[in-house]
C-alpha cells in the first residue's frame, strides 16, 4: 500500500492559489475573523517559523483556510492580545500536515483545535513510502507544488508575492487531500487508527528540554577533559544570552562545531581567543570579549565544580539492547522474538514498524516481560500504545515469545 514517488509528467503545476494571492493580515484581523466565522467546516492550518534564523520557534505566519471563507495569511506578531475572537472561531476541527510541528507554536498563541486530522499521519497509517505534503498532493491529487521557500526567513516584512504564494499553497489543497485520504482509510479499515493517532498528537505535551544540551556539542568534538567541558558549558550559556538578546538562532552567533573546538583548545587569554583561526568572521571576532569571559569563568572553577565526563539525561530502567545478553538472557531472547514478530507484522500490514509500535515501547515490554496476553496489553497501554496498536500486536507478540522459549 504505497504511493508512487516517481516523477509524473502529467502533474499540473500549482504556483498560485486558485482564488487569488492573499495579502498578509495583521491589524485587520477582525475582518479575517468575520469571514472565517462565515465559512463552514474544518480549518486547514499551517504555520511558518524562522527556525535556524531567529531565537525562538514562534509562528511568524499562520495560514488558515476554510470553505466559504478562503485563505488568510495571519501575521500574529504584535496582535497577540487581539486574537480572542480568532481563538473562539477556530475551536473546531483542524486539518494539518505534520501537526506535531505546528501545534506547539499555535498553542503559544492560544489557538487550540477540538479535533485534528493529520494528513502526514494518514499517509503513514496507509503505508505510503513518501509522506511530504508535496509528494502526497502529487500522488493523490495530481498537483505539483513548489517547495523552494521552506527555509526562508519568515520573520521578514513585507513578505513578497512568492513567499505569500508558497505559504497559501500549504493550505490550499488540505481539504481535498483529506477527502481522498478518508476514503482510503475507510477502504483499508484504518480510519479509527488515524483518529486515535491524531487525538494523541492533539493532547500531547511538549517534551522537557534537555538538562545539559551543551553535551551534544562536546561529544561531537570528542571532548573528555573536564576543564574543556566546563568551557563548552560556559560558552554555550553566554552564546544563548547573546542569541536571545539579538533574536538570532544560537548557531548564527557561533556554530556548535566552532564553539566546541574553541573550548577544546583551552585558550589561556583573551588574545588567544581573538587570534583564534576559528573566529574568522568579523562578527565572531567582535564577540571575543564575550567568549573569553565564558572561558575565564571555566578556568577559575574549582576542580569540584567541573562537570563530570559523562552525564545520563535520565535514569535508565534497563541497559542498552546490545548489552542485554550480559545482563538478562531471557530479556535478550524476548527482544529477538519480539523484533522478528514486529517486522513481520509491519511488513504484512504494509506500514513501518515504528508506526506499528514505537521502538521505546518495544524495548520496555521486552525487558520487563509479561505473564499473559492480557498482561502484555495492559503494559502496552501503560507505555502509551494506542488501542489499535494493542489490538494488532498483543496476540502476535505473545505467541511469538512463547514459541521462542
Amino acid at each position: 500500500m504505497s504511493a508512487s514517488s516517481e516523477p509524473n509528467a502529467d502533474l499540473t503545476p500549482l504556483d498560485l492559489p486558485r482564488g487569488g494571492l492573499p495579502e498578509v493580515t495583521n491589524a485587520d484581523i477582525a475582518n479575517a475573523v468575520a469571514q472565517l466565522r462565515a465559512g463552514t467546516g474544518a480549518f486547514a492550518v499551517d504555520t511558518e517559523r524562522a527556525m535556524g534564523i531567529r531565537y525562538s520557534n514562534r509562528a511568524y505566519l499562520v495560514q488558515v483556510r476554510r470553505p466559504g471563507a478562503g485563505t488568510f495569511l495571519i501575521d500574529p506578531i504584535g496582535i497577540e492580545d487581539k486574537l480572542t475572537e480568532l481563538r473562539e472561531v477556530m475551536q473546531a476541527e483542524w486539518i494539518l500536515h505534520a501537526a506535531d510541528q505546528d501545534l506547539p507554536c499555535l498553542h503559544e498563541l492560544g489557538l487550540y483545535p477540538e479535533k485534528v486530522f493529520d494528513t502526514e499521519l494518514a499517509g503513514l497509517i496507509l503505508g505510503f513510502e513518501h509522506v511530504s505534503l508535496q509528494a502526497m498532493v502529487a500522488d493523490l491529487l495530481g498537483w505539483e507544488l513548489a517547495k523552494e521557500h521552506s527555509t526562508a526567513d519568515w520573520s521578514q516584512r513585507p513578505l513578497g508575492p512568492e513567499l505569500r504564494a508558497y505559504a497559501a499553497l500549504d493550505v490550499e489543497l488540505l481539504h481535498e487531500l483529506k477527502e481522498v485520504l478518508v476514503a482510503k482509510l475507510i477502504a483499508a479499515g484504518r480510519l479509527e487508527w488515524l483518529e486515535q493517532e491524531c487525538e494523541a498528537v492533539r493532547l500531547s505535551k511538549p517534551a522537557p528540554p534537555p538538562k545539559q544540551p551543551w553535551r551534544r556539542a562536546a561529544r561531537q568534538a570528542g571532548i573528555r577533559d573536564t576543564r574543556a567541558l566546563a568551557m563548552v558549558r560556559e560558552l554555550w550559556r553566554v552564546r544563548d544570552e547573546l542569541a536571545q538578546q539579538r533574536d538570532l538562532a544560537p548557531g548564527r552567533v557561533l556554530p556548535n562545531k566552532v564553539l566546541a573546538e574553541l573550548a577544546a583548545r583551552k585558550p589561556r587569554s583573551r588574545a588567544d581567543v581573538a587570534r583564534s583561526s576559528l573566529l574568522r568572521s568579523r562578527e565572531r571576532r567582535q564577540d571575543a570579549n564575550n567568549w573569553w569571559r565564558a572561558i575565564d569563568i571555566a578556568w577559575r572553577l574549582d576542580e569540584r565544580a567541573l562537570p563530570a565526563r559523562r552525564f545520563q539525561e535520565s535514569t535508565a530502567l534497563f541497559p542498552p539492547v546490545n548489552r542485554w545478553e550480559r545482563h538478562d538472557e531471557d530479556a535478550a531472547a524476548r527482544w529477538a522474538a519480539l523484533r522478528t514478530a514486529i517486522f513481520g507484522l509491519a511488513d504484512e500490514l504494509g506500514i513501518r514498524q515504528d508506526i506499528l509500535l514505537k521502538p521505546a515501547i518495544q524495548r520496555h515490554v521486552a525487558w520487563f516481560g509479561w505473564s499473559s496476553r492480557a498482561d502484555l496489553a495492559e503494559k502496552l497501554a501503560e507505555q502509551g500504545a494506542r488501542p489499535w496498536q494493542i489490538e494488532q500486536v498483543s496476540g502476535v507478540l505473545d505467541s511469538a515469545v512463547r514459541a521462542s522459549k
